[in-house]
């Protein structure tokens, strides 16, 4: 029996596949969109240096909840605190956080080839080049929190 010629399955396989094409394809570029998204902050940040990491917040949060003046003022108070707070804490925690690193890199090892090993510390040190680079990397100079007066040791300890 023939089927006639709008019900052939080759017809519909083909209609199928060019819908999932489409599909997907929608979904790589959605996906790489958000990937440069992503990057172009990230590249902002880096650009503009860590410092102004606090001013990208605040700017954000006065754009996407429309603040007033008075409020913009109270939230870069808040905002500036956090990072100083976060940036005190990231220092203390940071020796820690290295020691649990280098036992874990020691562990991978134990599991590797030798050429698996050349390849994981290639990358270990590029890590921490990374790291160096951005520790090392000044401040920006338009961040709000540097005139905010910073609070006393004894106003904190309240």
């Amino acid at each position: 029996m023939v089927l006639p010629k709008e019900d052939h399955p080759v017809k519909k396989l083909r209609l199928w596949t060019g819908l999932l094409t489409l599909f997907l394809s929608g979904a790589l570029i959605g996906a790489m969109g958000v990937w440069m998204a992503g990057e172009h902050r990230i590249m902002d940040v880096l650009h503009r240096g860590k410092g102004d990491l606090p001013k990208i917040v605040i700017d954000e949060l006065t754009r996407e909840l429309d603040l007033s003046q008075a409020q913009k003022v109270r939230v870069t108070e808040i905002v500036c605190r956090a990072h100083g707070e976060l940036m005190d804490l990231r220092r203390r925690t940071q020796p820690e956080k290295k020691r649990i690193i280098e036992q874990s890199i020691l562990e991978m090892r134990a599991e590797l080839s030798p050429e698996q090993q050349k390849k994981l510390d290639a990358l270990h040190r590029k890590r921490e080049e990374r790291r160096a680079n951005w520790e090392r990397m000044p401040g920006g100079t338009t961040v709000p929190c540097q005139s905010i007066p910073q609070k006393q040791e004894s106003e904190n300890s309240k």
